[in-house]
């Protein structure tokens, strides 16, 4: 019996067991017996049936689940492995190079300090020796000297003493006084401090943004001032743009603000201008109004003298002599009094 086959048999007792209860619990729980109470056998069946189903479904995603397991260990193990050891040996390899660089560096400060000393030790002997060579030759002259007085001594005959230690006495005028004992000699002082100076100039050498090595935190507070200064210089060169756009923006607004005045004194000037033309038109049709009346009242006066005229010719009767006859007519058939009316009339009408 497998696990599945278990807790359905679990679940099947637990149904059974929960159905002698009340009707409700009886139909909500979903007895297992075939005609028990009235509901049928196959509620359980349909449940078994989708039990199975997320039951496979849960083998094939477990299935799945230990081929990646499978995978990842066997990348492990071939991969992460293989990458450790390879970067463990480069790093050790770069370890074992910045120690030999480091030693390297180390013996070539140890011999140069090391012949210095050793040259200085070869000039002080060489002193040495030229002093002892020196004293090797006075000690000479002083023992002749005294071997000459010695024998001169032994000398019985008084001249030949005179002369002879005269001679030696004039050489023992001429001795060289007894050399001073030399200074002792001097050996280059040498200061730990200074090798151990070097040497680490040499690692700081080899070491980018030497500064505050050994304090990472400070090193950290030192960026981020660097980082508001930069910030800092950048708000600055953008409040100086925003200065000069600001300048600009004053001289704009001051230039409008003078073509604003201008217009509105141009604005006044023509409504001003327009009032007096408005004036003028207005005396102007004032006028024509006044001219079409007298026009008007001409023309019903040559109307009457027409009429006139036109009743004395059909009755035979002459015009008196007393009455203003028209002298000026137009192709129209119209009559004027004056050539002034004709031309006026012309004007207006068109007529040639």
């Amino acid at each position: 019996m497998n696990r599945t086959e278990h807790i359905i048999i679990m679940n099947v007792n637990k149904f059974y067991a929960q159905c002698v209860s009340t009707d409700m619990v009886r139909f909500q729980l979903k007895c297992v017996t075939s005609t028990h109470y009235t509901h049928p056998f196959s509620e359980i069946t349909e449940i078994v049936v989708k039990e199975r189903q997320k039951a496979k479904e849960n083998i094939e995603e477990l299935k799945l689940k230990i081929d990646a397991i499978s995978t990842l260990q066997e990348k492990v193990k071939t991969t992460h492995f293989e990458q450790l050891h390879a970067k463990s040996k480069q790093c050790i390899e770069h370890i074992e190079f910045v120690s030999k660089d480091l030693q390297s560096c180390i013996e070539s400060k140890r011999s140069i300090k090391a012949t210095e000393v050793e040259d200085n030790e070869k000039n002080e002997q060489e002193n040495l020796k030229a002093f002892v060579d020196n004293t090797d030759s006075v000690h000479k002259q002083y023992t002749q000297i005294l071997s000459e007085l010695e024998n001169v001594l032994l000398e019985k005959h008084d001249v030949t003493f005179y002369s002879s230690y005269r001679s030696i006495d004039s050489d023992i005028q001429t001795l060289v006084n007894i050399p001073e004992e030399p200074e002792e000699a001097q050996i280059p002082i040498f200061k730990d401090k200074f090798l151990y100076q070097e040497v680490q100039d040499y690692m700081e050498s080899k070491i980018d943004n030497r500064l505050c090595q050994n304090c990472s935190v400070q090193k950290m507070k030192i960026e981020d001032l660097q980082s508001e200064i930069t910030k800092c210089k950048e708000l600055q060169r953008d409040l100086e743009k925003k200065d000069d756009e600001l300048g600009k923006l004053s001289n704009d607004m001051l230039s409008l603000e003078l073509d604003k005045l201008n217009m509105q004194s141009k604005y006044t000037n023509l409504k001003n201008s327009t009032y007096q033309k408005d004036a003028e038109n207005k005396k102007l049709a004032d006028k024509i109004k006044t001219l079409n009346k007298d026009l008007e009242k001409k023309n019903d006066e040559i109307k009457k003298l027409s009429r006139a005229i036109h009743s004395a010719r059909e009755g035979g009767q002459s015009v008196s002599t007393n009455a203003q006859l028209p002298m000026f007519s137009c192709v129209c058939r119209r009559v004027y009094a004056t050539r002034e009316d004709l031309v006026n009339h012309k004007t207006r009408s068109g007529c040639m």
